[in-house]
């Protein structure tokens, strides 16, 4: 169920979640644009044949104005196609072209409209918007559970790699594959649902989370909430501010002309900075957010698993013909 507000459109069944405008528009655009290519006239077995009744692979779309009054009710049915000229080849090519829909506007009026109105087939999570989060320049990462600090890694510059803060244990060594993954971590993550905001913090796993603070090199502080998996489960909350310079640094043998024009510059890019930290937080902080378990569990680890052994050292030549020797000693 889409619902228009002030705050734009959501869904219902999500809790009003923000949809995604590119599916909306083109569904409307469809709507508004799409002409008929032949009226039918149809019996119920031929209707219930071409997907027409419920019960039978119909899609029914009721159109409500903000009042509730039905505006129009919609009937989709099956897709018109017809069976490609091109071969298969492994680049594509083949299978069926579609060329409309058959529909019902009401009233028993049944025709084959000239598209084939593919969103209506979509489910509830399709509609929604994708838009998330993104860090791609990660400068710093702290895992706490609760007070605890459970590792910390950092870099200095976006060219180095990340560093494990603290000791390393003996006969161990860094894993930076390990750190790696940390650094990708939030490059490209996606989320597959929305769980009700007013869950209770046992039913999404809150109660045991724990607290990843991400900075990049912008300034940008991500706290990112992750639940401890429930029934294979992963949820995870969002917020974010900025907490970069706020006073430019002046260079040397600074000119005063020079020196006026990089601090409006310098100012204007503060107050962009904090009006994205505002608008990242205000779309990202009131929900709950379902990821794949396998998306966040490599930053979910204990610090001993950022270590792997050490290899074990050759032994010298003189060693090996040594040992050589005794194991040909032993036998003849």
């Amino acid at each position: 169920t889409m619902v228009k507000n002030e705050q734009g459109w959501g869904m219902q069944e999500r809790f009003g979640y923000p949809l995604d405008f590119a599916n909306l528009k083109t569904l409307f655009v469809d709507l508004y644009e799409t002409k008929v290519a032949q009226q039918l006239t149809l019996d119920q077995a031929q209707a219930g044949e071409l997907s027409l009744v419920p019960g039978k692979g119909a899609v029914l779309m009721t159109l409500l104005d903000k009042e509730g009054r039905e505006l129009s009710k919609l009937v989709f049915g099956q897709k018109h196609e017809r069976e490609s000229d091109m071969p298969p080849t492994p680049y594509g090519g083949g299978g069926n072209i579609p060329l409309g829909r058959f529909m019902e506007l009401g009233d028993g009026q049944y025709i084959l409209a000239a598209n084939t109105f593919s969103r209506v087939d979509d489910g509830i999570t399709d509609w929604l918007d994708r838009e998330f989060f993104k860090i791609s320049d990660m400068k710093q990462a702290i895992l706490k559970d609760g007070e605890t600090v459970l590792w910390e890694a950092g870099r200095d510059d976006k060219s180095a790699e990340l560093k494990l803060a603290g000791g390393v244990p003996e006969g161990k060594e860094i894993d930076s594959s390990k750190l790696s993954s940390v650094k990708n971590t939030f490059s490209w993550i996606r989320f597959s649902d929305i769980a009700d905001p007013a869950s209770t913090p046992e039913s999404t796993g809150f109660d045991k989370a724990k607290v990843l603070q991400v900075t990049d090199f912008d300034g940008f502080v991500y706290s990112i909430i992750l639940a401890a998996p429930v029934e294979g489960k992963q949820h995870l909350k969002v917020s974010v501010s900025w907490q970069g310079a706020l006073e430019r640094k002046p260079v040397a043998d600074e000119k005063p002309e020079d020196k006026e024009k990089a601090d409006a510059e310098f100012a204007a890019k503060v107050r962009e900075n904090q009006d994205k930290a505002r608008e990242l937080n205000a779309r990202l902080s009131p929900w709950i957010y379902l990821v794949e378990a396998r998306n966040v569990e490599s930053v979910t680890i204990a610090r001993t698993d950022f270590f792997k052994d050490k290899p074990k050292p050759e032994p010298a030549k003189e060693e090996k013909k040594e040992q050589a020797s005794t194991e040909a000693a032993a036998t003849k």
